[in-house]
């Protein structure tokens, strides 16, 4: 299972190159089908077990590389490599393309919540009617409300994202060591796509703290 999705790909196209050329020799069909059935099985749990089991997140990574157009995974490689705007553009694709309500809602409130638009943000939250992250979210929206008591209170589904909630508060508050303390116990909870979201926020914000935090403090 430590095998990279590299090697399952190789695997899979060399076993498809023998199948084919065994049926060309004349090796059953059947035979051949067994080759290809295994081949596919063994492709689809390297899948998941990067999506969803590995620390490694490269492995994650490369298990997405070629669908960088699907909306979820567009959102993750915009947070990783892009700008807010970009962001933006991938939630679009998300509310294009994505049929479930309340994902369409999950990701929309992340907009909202990145240009700051603490109304629109409350609004979706009341849409929500079984998202698994609306607590998550309602946390969010009441720590960039000020009201970071409220926002640590709540009873989240695991501790990875309580460990969130005082990374994101420490980030409001301008507490760069409490952040990075957080954040990294925050990753450390995690595994396959959400520990690459998370990663992928951790640099995002880091990349973005100075100029942030200096507009904080303008305002002030």
């Amino acid at each position: 299972m430590h095998m990279r999705i590299l090697n399952f790909i190789i695997i899979y196209v060399v076993v498809l190159a023998l199948g084919m050329g065994a049926i060309a020799l004349g090796v059953p069909q059947t035979a051949a089908l067994w080759f290809f059935t295994i081949a596919a099985i063994v492709l689809v749990i390297g899948y998941m077990y990067a999506m969803t089991s590995t620390k490694n997140t490269k492995l994650t990574l490369f298990a997405i590389k070629f669908q960088k157009r699907s909306p979820m995974f567009a959102y993750v490689f915009a947070i990783k490599d892009g700008t807010l705007e970009d962001e933006l553009e991938a939630i679009e694709l998300v509310k294009k393309k994505v049929k479930n309500p309340e994902t369409v809602y999950d990701y929309e409130f992340l907009g909202y919540i990145r240009q700051k638009d603490l109304v629109n943000a409350y609004e979706i939250i009341k849409k929500m009617k079984s998202s698994p992250r609306k607590r998550l979210n309602i946390a969010i929206y009441e720590a960039e409300a000020g009201k970071y008591g409220m926002a640590r209170s709540h009873d989240l589904d695991f501790i990875w994202m309580e460990d969130y909630i005082e990374a994101y508060v420490a980030n409001l508050q301008g507490n760069k060591e409490r952040y990075e303390e957080y954040m990294q116990k925050a990753i450390e909870g995690t595994k396959g796509l959400q520990r690459l979201t998370n990663e992928a926020i951790y640099a995002r914000d880091l990349r973005e703290w100075d100029e942030a935090h200096q507009k904080k403090k303008k305002k002030k």
